[in-house]
């Protein structure tokens, strides 16, 4: 496998859910510029983002879609970030994957967020 940098990106909707976004890049700077432009978009759509950088990563995803409708499969994920590295683990289910946000780690966040994209 290639090592890629990925562009995670964590909103939160109306709802209080966290959203994922992923995008997959070649070089940091690609993912910096990116980054800038995503999170740009978001903040003018007023749509918090909880978090969003760019890691190495061997982590594929498939190409970022907006939702065109709620009826869309969703993936769950279990994102941990801390100040030095980020895991993102797929879930099975919502339930589940709340079930161990809850359960929390001692360092660094834990989100359990849903995204329309699939990991390749």
């Amino acid at each position: 496998m290639k090592t890629l940098f990925l562009l995670i990106i964590l909103t939160q909707n109306g709802a209080g859910d966290i959203n994922a976004s992923f995008v997959n890049t070649e070089t940091l700077q690609q993912c910096q510029q990116k980054l800038l432009m995503v999170e740009g978009v978001f903040k003018a759509s007023n749509i918090p983002v909880i978090e969003s950088r760019c890691v190495h990563s061997e982590m594929e995803f498939s190409e970022f879609n907006h939702a065109s409708s709620s009826n869309m499969t969703r993936h769950f994920y279990l994102v941990h970030i801390d100040d030095q590295s980020v895991d993102i683990t797929p879930s099975p289910d919502w339930k589940s994957c709340k079930q161990q946000e809850e359960q929390g780690v001692e360092q660094g966040r834990l989100f359990c967020s849903s995204s329309v994209q699939s990991m390749d």
